[in-house]
């Protein structure tokens, strides 16, 4: 083959190794996404609304935040253990704020939130988590 020959493939010996180079990186190395749900209640009752957290043990791998509704919630979660945050408001009747607006409060403690000891093994046959707070 010429030079010439080799020089025009070139351009396309390198697109490939591109392509392969950017693929390289798309490999499932990482902890498994499962469909995970549960109940919450506080007190013995659902909570109306609120946010629930899954932080994986390995904090570089991030968390997973979702809605509770109606005392349930359903979200995607990392494969492995987690800590688990809940947090939910509700109105204060009777109190208002300076603007007149309704008075809200977070009734969750923090024992469940920033203080939490909640913990939740998210695996295959394990994806259903529910949570019942004492006050």
């Amino acid at each position: 083959m010429t030079a010439l020959g080799m020089k025009g493939m070139l351009p396309g010996c390198l697109a490939a190794i591109g392509v392969l180079v950017m693929f390289q990186g798309c490999g499932s190395s990482g902890p498994r996404v499962l469909d995970v749900k549960g109940t919450v209640q506080y007190d013995g009752k659902p909570v109306a609304e609120g946010d629930i957290t899954f932080l994986p043990e390995n904090e570089a791998i991030g968390g997973e935040g979702g809605k509770i509704k109606d005392g349930k919630y359903a979200m995607k979660v990392k494969e492995g253990r987690n800590k688990v945050h809940i947090t939910a408001s509700r109105v204060v009747p009777g109190k208002k704020g300076p603007m007149g607006e309704d008075w809200v409060e977070q009734f969750v403690p923090a024992k469940y939130n920033d203080n939490t000891n909640l913990t939740a093994e998210v695996a295959t046959g394990k994806t259903q988590h529910d949570f019942n707070l004492a006050k």
